[in-house]
């Protein structure tokens, strides 16, 4: 029965609007305990991490539904299978989130090795296919007896692997679980081989840079091998990674390493200390609460020495890790041969030498506390991000420094000279508003204040610190700028005294400018006189200086206290502190209920905060307030209100002109990249958010959305990167509502990863914080998200009530769209319980709710969603119509997954109406659309629906090609899911159909050997049925008979009203076969009903034969009523386009009429019959149909009384 479609993958990711902590959608995991460190090696950018100004507002992505995993847990080789003709798989090994490990015997060459199987959906990702030529590349290098040894990188049968060396052994992780810790001697031993190996890939160049206990096994000799150079590369090369990328896997990384710095063979040595740590004490020097955390405390703290954790440790072999573990790398061992000394002399081999450890302090006692913050990590790696930044982001070619600008520009924030701190808001003040007082230009390029801020934050220049001539220059170099504006303010009485300079130090000349006499409420005006001075010192042409000054605005207001809070609201939401932000700016609009721009940002935060009507009340003021403001002024409020209607298509288009004239404002930038990614403009956006975290690394805002973008893209695994850099940053600043957020995210991301238990736990993480910090459009966004993924694992109920807890939070603030949305999940998860009247009020509900916000994918999908209902409550006409609407929507937006869907449901619908060929044609078409999309489940699924259709039409081998075609598909995809078990239940359905009962055992095991695996006891009525239908088209009634009252009674059990009609039509149809007809008419009347109730048409047409065959054989000699009944039939099957139907009541017609004198019109029906089966019989993979016992037996019958009739 076709289902309602849930929104696609790329369509279900968070849903944050412009600025919303909302998120509703839709590799190897890694462990937050670092006693159990995890299997997954970690990529992270963390090279511009910088000032903890980052956090910002959020954007909000549309919120769609669920649909499962790309992936499950299942192998994708089976044993006894053999991999492109020569590799035998023996046994799973292992698997994570790359693939699976095989044993496997090489025919070839006679020799058992380890393959590394890549997953079939990640085979086509050129980073992944680049790791593993890497491995391959760079362990061919390493030649050594503790290096295991790389065959090859081969591809067979669609899928992509390595060959390697088989270690009959475990590896370390294993050993330290079995033995919790080991004996010196057998850990110094072990540790002795994997310098060794270390040495040998040290010597060539090559740097492992994920050593850990998975990456190292024991052969049962006791030979250490080291194993996984993946992330491995070369010390001369770049390798796969950019410097200032973190990667390997967290627990076991270096300090350089979490710095994001140039590593050399070092790093790997202090990997070598942790591996040995763990092996003397079974437990690791840095706990924390999370495998970040403890990344983080390796950078700070000193390793508490082994023989804390036991005394028996000797001294000497204390001091040999200590060494290894030392922060700074010059003090530790320099080469991997040093430690291989140091443990041979403690084994005796050597004369032992004179090793210390240094002394350990606590870390408060170590490091004075006044130079210390929190923050220190952050401001480390920003600053080796900065000084990385040519490598990460190439400069400019020569051509486009041609067209470049005349002037670069950088405005500090002033000093507060007054000594009077209650005016320190000035000082971000006079450099927020001299950015657009100054005006834009192509050819004047200003860096942004969070550019500005980031810098001065590397350099640890504090906002009351005099700037020297060295500094200044610094400052200009690290922001690109060859013009710096800078200055101070001081205070005399009530009177305030400016000092600016313009410094050019292209020409080595500076401007001084003084402003005296200054009360406050002059501010605005003072900055007018400052802009254009400020403009008139920047050495620009004078067409350049009419371009700024026709450019140049600042907020229009008043009132000082507005302006003050308004820059304090900007700020909070550029941070992301959506609930503080709305405080600052309402009591800026209420300071001065003209302000316009107050307004509009205003309404930017209500509508982060999910208060949709506030947010357009809001805008709507603004838009009325900025009639006679300056024109840059007015086309930015004009352009906010645009995204917040959400008339995205007008709202590109203003920010798209707002970039040009402002290209360095970060909220212009951040709402035109949200934009983008809300148009699934993908590489847009992502262009956008490179842009502003290459000015800002710490930017969470655009952290956020690079990690939406990459999940919105299929890309899920490559979200984790972004979204842990902004979770760490969101916990090192303490900002909660960005906390709760991106947790909201990493949620998401581990279901799409198919982890549904860590997505819990993340998202009720989330939701924790939501709650205590009162962000309620957050908090139905982790309610929804959670739903989502209960809704899959089959926890109905618990799914119901936190959809209901989502959706009254939106309906209380006010989050119509939000609200919309979630009606429309509800709707799929009620048509999921057979509940439809329920699913029709949601879908009815939310289609009024899209068409008000003008969303035309979720009003399709709505349309969509109501035509399916109709086609399985067998409301064709009804169907019809609203699955033509969803087409023609569908084919406007041009989404070719969407549009297959509907064209499923189409001929489906015509399938059932009886239009075979507009059927087939709309599954054609369908089928077409999911090829071309790579979507190879769709087209499983599409090749599963055109069997069905063939075999209903009595084209049986064309119906088992087709499901062979869509079997291959599932196979070639690695899927076990239901979707398996249903296509290898109807296959061998069709088989016992075809004739060939015999076949249906293989795949009946198969799926019943999957029904076991996924816990699915619905599945077992239909396996039962088909179990049945093997034995009853073999001759074995009774059999068959036993099958189906076992059917029936599991059916009844699971109440699927669909599996308990067919299985009690099979037990009334076995029934019949034995000779009881006296009970049956009355039995396949009711079924007859049933089945129009539920508006399965072919079952109905298939009782009413049954019915009139039971008639007859209980020697009713009402004739001329059955020859009516069956005339009738004839009439509807015919219709139907179902041929085997057609067949048997025209044989039935024939023993009608022939019983009842009337030979010659009986021969007719018989001649009929016969030509109908030659017919089917003679298409390839069906040439076994007569072999059924109940097509046998009539096609003797026919064919004796035919030919009698001749002669």
């Amino acid at each position: 029965m076709p289902k309602p479609e849930p929104r696609r993958e790329q369509d279900v990711q968070p849903n944050l609007a412009s600025g919303s902590a909302a998120v509703r959608a839709p590799g190897e995991s890694s462990s937050a305990d670092s006693s159990s460190p995890s299997d997954s090696p970690t990529l992270i950018d963390l090279s511009g991490l910088g000032s903890d100004s980052a956090a910002a507002p959020i954007a909000v992505v549309p919120r769609k539904t669920t649909v499962g995993s790309p992936h499950g847990d299942d192998p994708l080789l089976r044993p006894q299978s053999v991999l492109g003709l020569r590799y035998e798989i023996l046994e799973l090994l292992g698997r994570g989130g790359m693939g699976a490990v095989y044993k496997a015997k090489d025919r070839e060459v006679n020799q058992i090795v380890a393959l590394k199987v890549i997953r079939p959906d990640l085979a086509n990702s050129p980073a992944i296919i680049e790791r593993f030529k890497q491995e391959l590349i760079l362990a061919r290098q390493v030649t050594h007896r503790n290096v295991i040894r790389i065959y090859d990188l081969a591809e067979a049968d669609g899928l992509k692997f390595i060959t390697m060396e088989f270690i009959e052994g475990e590896d370390l992780r294993s050993l330290i679980h079995e033995k919790k810790k080991l004996p010196p001697e057998e850990a110094v031993e072990i540790m002795r081989q994997v310098c060794r190996a270390l040495e040998a890939a040290h010597t060539v160049g090559v740097i492992h840079r994920d050593l850990k206990p998975q990456n190292i096994m024991r052969d049962k000799s006791g030979r250490v091998l080291v194993m996984d150079f993946g992330l491995a590369r070369t010390l001369e090369g770049a390798g796969m990674t950019q410097t200032g990328a973190l990667v390997g896997t967290m627990e076991y990384m270096s300090p350089e390493q979490a710095l994001g710095k140039d590593l050399d063979q070092r790093s790997d040595l202090f990997a070598a200390g942790l591996i040995l740590y763990e092996l003397l004490t079974g437990k690791m020097p840095y706990t924390a609460d999370s495998a970040l955390a403890s990344l983080i405390k390796r950078t700070q703290e000193r390793a508490a020495p082994v023989s804390d954790h036991d005394p028996a440790i000797p001294h000497t072999l204390t001091s040999v890790v200590g060494k290894c573990l030392e922060r700074d790398a010059k003090a530790r061992y320099q080469t991997a041969n040093e430690i291989i000394a140091a443990l041979e002399s403690w084994q005796g081999k050597r004369a032992a030498g004179a090793l210390e450890f240094p002394s350990i302090k606590p870390w408060a006692q170590s490091i004075p506390w006044t130079w210390i913050s929190v923050g220190l990590v952050v401001i480390v790696l920003a600053i080796s991000g900065w000084l990385l930044r040519n490598k990460l982001f190439p400069e400019a070619s020569s051509t486009q420094a041609l067209a470049g600008p005349e002037v670069s520009l950088a405005i500090l924030p002033f000093r507060n000279a007054s000594g009077d701190a209650s005016l320190n808001w000035l000082g971000n003040y006079l450099s927020e508003m001299l950015q657009t007082q100054v005006g834009q230009s192509a050819r004047v390029r200003a860096a942004s204040p969070d550019r500005v801020h980031q810098v001065l934050s590397d350099l640890r220049i504090t906002p009351d610190a005099s700037i020297d001539p060295a500094t200044l220059r610094r400052i200009a170099e690290f922001t690109g700028s060859d013009t710096l504006v800078f200055g101070q303010y001081a205070k005399f009485g009530d009177q305030l005294r400016i000092d600016a300079t313009v410094q050019d130090l292209k020409h080595v000349h500076s401007v001084p400018l003084t402003l005296e006499g200054i009360s406050q409420k002059d501010i605005p005006s003072v900055i007018d006189r400052l802009g254009e001075s400020i403009r008139k010192n920047l050495s620009v042409s004078a067409d350049v200086l009419k371009e700024l000054k026709a450019s140049s605005f600042q907020p229009t207001s008043n009132s000082v206290d507005a302006l003050r809070d308004y820059n304090q609201g900007v700020e909070l939401l550029r941070q992301g502190k959506n609930l503080e932000a709305l405080k600052a700016l309402r009591a800026a609009a209420q300071e001065d209920s003209e302000f316009a721009l107050a307004y509009s940002r205003l309404a930017d935060a209500h509508s982060a905060l999910g208060y949709d009507s506030d947010a357009e009340q809001a805008s709507r003021k603004a838009v009325e307030l900025s009639q006679q403001l300056p024109l840059a002024e007015k086309y930015l409020i004009e352009a906010t209100h645009e995204r917040i209607v959400r008339d995205d298509k007008k709202a590109i288009q203003a920010y798209e002109n707002l970039s040009k004239t402002l290209p360095d404002n970060p909220d212009v930038q951040y709402g035109l990249g949200s934009l983008y990614r809300d148009e699934a403009d993908y590489d847009k956006a992502r262009a956008v958010f490179t842009k502003m975290l290459q000015a800002n690394p710490k930017d969470t805002r655009a952290l956020w959305q690079m990690g939406a973008i990459e999940m919105m893209s299929g890309n899920a695994q490559a979200a984790l990167d972004p979204l842990t850099k902004g979770l760490s940053l969101a916990i090192q600043t303490d900002n909660q509502e960005q906390r709760g957020l991106i947790l909201l995210a990493v949620g998401v991301t581990y279901r799409l990863l198919n982890k549904p238990d860590e997505a819990l736990r993340s998202f009720q993480e989330s939701l924790d914080i939501n709650t205590k910090i009162g962000q309620k459009r957050a908090m139905a966004s982790d309610l929804i998200s959670m739903a989502q993924v209960q809704a899959l694992t089959g926890k109905s109920n618990l799914a119901l009530a936190n959809f209901n807890r989502g959706l009254q939070i939106d309906r209380e603030i006010g989050a119509e769209k939000e609200s919309g949305d979630t009606l429309l999940e509800l709707g799929n998860l009620y048509m999921d319980r057979g509940q439809y009247e329920q699913a029709h009020n949601m879908y009815k509900d939310s289609l009024q709710i899209q068409r008000d916000a003008g969303d035309e994918s979720n009003q399709a999908l709505c349309l969509n969603n109501i035509g399916t209902l109709y086609l399985n409550r067998a409301n064709y006409q009804d169907a019809l119509t609203y699955l033509q609407q969803a087409l023609q929507l569908r084919e406007k937006l041009n989404v070719a997954p969407d549009i297959a869907e509907t064209l499923h449901s189409l001929g489906s619908t015509y399938d059932n109406l009886g239009q075979a060929e507009e059927a087939m044609s709309d599954f054609m078409r369908a089928l077409d659309l999911y090829r071309k999309a790579g979507d190879n489940r769709g087209a499983a699924s599409q090749s599963h629906s055109m069997a069905l259709l063939f075999a209903h039409q009595g084209r049986y081998g064309a119906a088992l090609n087709a499901m062979q075609d869509a079997l291959k598909l599932l196979r070639d995809a690695g899927d076990r899911s239901i979707e398996m078990a249903q296509s290898l239940t109807d296959f061998a359905k069709l088989l016992a159909e075809a004739g060939r009962g015999a076949e249906a055992g293989k795949p009946l095991d198969e799926v019943q050997a999957l029904a076991r695996e996924l816990k699915n006891n619905s599945l077992q009525s239909n396996i039962l049925n088909a179990r049945g239908d093997a034995l009853f088209y073999s001759g074995e009634a009774r059999g068959a008979k036993a099958m189906y009252q076992q059917a029936t009674r599991t059916a009844a059990q699971g109440g699927q009203r669909d599996d308990v009609l067919i299985s009690k039509i099979n037990l009334a149809k076995a029934t019949l076969a034995e000779g009881h007809s006296a009970p049956l008419p009355s039995e396949f009347a009711k079924l007859a009903h049933q089945a129009d109730a539920l508006g399965r048409r072919q079952l109905s047409l298939e009782c009413s034969v049954f019915l009139t065959q039971a008639m007859l054989n209980n020697n009713n000699k009402d004739y001329s009523r059955a020859r009516l009944q069956l005339e009738d039939s004839l009439g509807n099957s015919e219709k139907l386009g179902l041929r085997f139907q057609s067949t048997k009541i025209h044989y039935l017609l024939g023993n009608t009429l022939r019983l009842s004198g009337n030979s010659p019109e009986a021969a007719g029906h018989y001649r009929e019959a016969l030509r109908l089966l030659d017919e089917m019989k003679k298409e390839p993979g069906a040439d076994h149909l007569l072999d059924r016992s109940d097509l046998r037996t009539i096609y003797a019958e026919m064919t004796r009384w035919t030919d009698t009739q001749k002669n």
